[in-house]
């Protein structure tokens, strides 16, 4: 005897059945609205098993389509058929995408480098400049590179990840989305699901699909979707004295035209004869994501995108906020070093800002704390741990071994991590996970450049080059760009102290100039600052500029007047605010019983602005994304952006320190 369950399982697939139906029928066609149909004719002393056997379909699928037929077959009854339900595709064979090898077009967005591009695209620079020979010298925004086609093998993306259990691999492509595409189209055309293609971008959404823009596919990827399909379902009816057509349409919902196309032998209703009704609904069936028409998935999926959405990302759209911060405190020893002192420093910061908002947080905060004691035996066996499976977002260390570790857990259990302590790391190009919230150098040094192109173009650009202290990583970039932009330019060698003199033997009269040194090193500033200053008071048919490191804004308390005086510009990830940072000074020691240890920058202050971002970003949504709004801490903004549809997300927040006459302002470079 079969269990209930089975019953119960067996009584759903039958009523499954009709929307599964494969083999094509041999009968003729009419159409109604916009749809074709098969129809059928009954005989005499036909039973609908009988006709069911005739035509090869089930008895199911008779009564799905035409519900009166359940009471029983009248003579010359006519049975309808959708045709868009029958196919002559082999039942259980599954479609296949054709993959080519066709390029892809990338249009170079600020920040992009050709190092990132090539990480992005799992290539290497060489291969990338092969492809395109005018990249040899770098990128800028705005230029279009071709991107060979490189499938490469990876887990499928929107599979879970189970412990112990081999990963089913498949190939990996990119595509450039077209005109007139969408979400549903690219699913359909590359035989896979969009639950894959949100999980391998999580930059796209169907009102978010750029013409021009790249994604990852992965394609043949297939799976049981539950999907809404329209289907027509024909009932009879006994026409009543004073019936018409449109008397008929109007009371069963139906238009007149599509009633008289279902009836084409009878022009006029006449009382006691059958007609047949044509109601269009909506029923739902189980099937191969590989037999869904596009139209099937757009109206499967447009109306619940958001969940599908937090579902393959695993957003918690619950009332709790997990937390973790995996850093090496290294309490283990009795006299830690000053790095696991200073990650004791940020901690205490983010608790400050737990005190000062957390009674506004309308949801129940965790906040859990691992040491991982610089010890990468230590890291894995935390990692191992199932409750930092449920974080919602780990906080993790700059030490590069921990740091790789923690964002691949990340990837692989759908954990946020936010890095806010490494310039270094560039997984946010092919991890979604990372937040990368110390803006990459790479991408500042594009805002620089932009604002030096913005604000100094009419400007002569003067490099004050000491030898063996250039700062290759920003000032060989400022010097490419400044050259392709063909920006005048010459250099002055301050191997040793820059005397007035010689500085302005080197300034044409009425001519502008940015002066830019080759390194932020301190004994630098000292080797030209008095020479600039003289220039400035002296040389008064002349502009004068300064464009100083980030390091400089450790440098005010011994160079902020010489700085002012000079007109100068400083770009920084960091720069406190001191009437707000006393004041959470003053409660970081009142809370602790001690002082914030001095660093620029502060990583007490660094704790506090990370944990007051997001607290309050969390709070208003369940996960940090593109569009959470920005927020301006006392020493750090938060800005978020994502450089590809695949990539993690980078911090855009960006200052500008002006230092002129008495005055000190901070702006954001945009």
């Amino acid at each position: 005897m079969k269990s209930i369950r089975t019953q119960v399982l067996l009584a759903i697939m039958a009523l499954l059945c009709p929307l599964l139906a494969e083999a094509q029928l041999n009968l003729p066609i009419k159409t109604i609205g916009d749809e074709s149909f098969y129809f059928y004719k009954t005989g005499n002393n036909e039973s609908i098993q009988s006709i069911a056997q005739k035509l090869g379909v089930t008895v199911d699928q008779i009564i799905t389509y035409n519900p009166s037929a359940k009471l029983g077959i009248a003579k010359k009854q006519l049975l309808f058929f959708p045709v868009s339900a029958f196919s002559n595709q082999p039942q259980g064979q599954k479609s296949t995408a054709s993959v080519g090898n066709e390029p892809v077009t990338h249009v170079v967005k600020k920040g992009e480098s050709l190092y990132g591009l090539a990480r992005s695209y799992n290539m290497t620079i060489d291969e990338l400049v092969e492809a395109n020979p005018q990249a040899n010298n770098g990128v800028q925004e705005g230029d279009v590179l071709m991107i060979p086609q490189k499938t490469t093998v990876a887990p499928i993306a929107s599979a879970p990840v189970v412990a112990d259990e081999p990963q089913v691999e498949v190939k990996t492509i990119f595509h450039t989305i077209k005109s007139g595409e969408t979400l549903f189209g690219v699913a359909k055309h590359y035989n896979t699901t969009i639950e894959n293609l949100i999980a391998l971008n999580p930059g796209i959404y169907p009102d978010k699909f750029v013409e021009g823009d790249v994604i990852k596919v992965q394609p043949n990827v297939t799976g049981t979707i539950t999907i809404e399909k329209d289907i027509t379902k024909f009932y009879t009816y006994e026409v009543k004295d004073g019936d018409t057509y449109e008397s008929v349409a109007t009371a069963k919902g139906v238009t007149a035209t599509a009633l008289r196309q279902a009836n084409p032998d009878m022009k006029k209703l006449k009382k006691g004869k059958t007609i047949y009704i044509p109601q269009s609904g909506v029923e739902t069936a189980e099937i191969s994501s590989s037999k869904a028409t596009e139209k099937e998935l757009e109206q499967t999926y447009a109306n619940k995108m958001s969940d599908v959405y937090n579902t393959v990302h695993k957003i918690d759209t619950d009332n709790e906020l997990n937390i973790g911060i995996i850093l090496p405190f290294q309490l283990q020893k009795s006299n830690p070093p000053r790095q696991a002192l200073l990650y004791t420093d940020f901690y205490k910061g983010f608790l400050v800002a737990v005190d000062s908002i957390g009674s506004k947080v309308n949801k129940k905060v965790n906040i859990n704390v691992y040491d991982t004691q610089h010890n990468l035996n230590v890291t894995d066996s935390l990692l191992a741990l199932d409750e930092l499976k449920n974080l919602d977002i780990a906080i993790a260390p700059s030490e590069p071994k921990q740091l790789e570790r923690i964002n691949r857990f990340g990837q692989q259990n759908g954990v946020t991590v936010i890095n806010c302590f490494s310039t270094k790391n560039d997984d946010y190009a092919e991890n979604p996970r990372v937040v990368q919230m110390n803006t990459p150098t790479v991408y500042m040094v594009s805002l620089v450049n932009d604002w030096i192109a913005k604000n100094f173009k009419d400007y002569t650009v003067v490099y004050l080059d000491e030898s063996n202290s250039e700062d290759k990583e920003i000032f060989a970039s400022i010097k490419d760009f400044v050259k392709k932009k063909n920006i005048r330019s010459k250099t002055i060698n301050v191997n040793d102290k820059l005397e007035f003199g010689r500085l302005s033997h080197e300034m044409d009269p009425g001519m502008n100039y940015l002066f830019i040194p080759s390194s932020g090193r301190k004994d630098l500033v000292n080797k030209y600052i008095g020479a600039l200053s003289t220039a400035k008071s002296q040389r008064f048919d002349c502009e004068i500029a300064l464009l100083g490191y980030p390091e400089y804004v450790s440098y005010l308390n011994d160079f902020k007047s010489s700085f002012q005086a000079v007109d100068t510009y400083i770009f920084s990830r960091f720069f406190k605010d001191d009437s707000r940072g006393q004041r959470i000074e003053q409660k970081f020691n009142k809370m602790f019983g001690d002082k914030m240890l001095s660093t620029t920058p502060s990583m007490g202050i660094l704790g506090f602005d990370m944990g007051m971002y997001l607290l309050q970003s969390l709070n208003e949504s369940p996960e940090i994304k593109e569009s959470t709004p920005a927020y301006k801490g006392v020493q750090m903004t938060f800005d978020l952006m994502r450089q590809s549809n695949w990539s993690g997300l980078i911090n855009k927040g960006i200052k500008m320190l002006h230092l002129k006459g008495s005055s000190m302002k901070e702006t954001m470079i945009q």
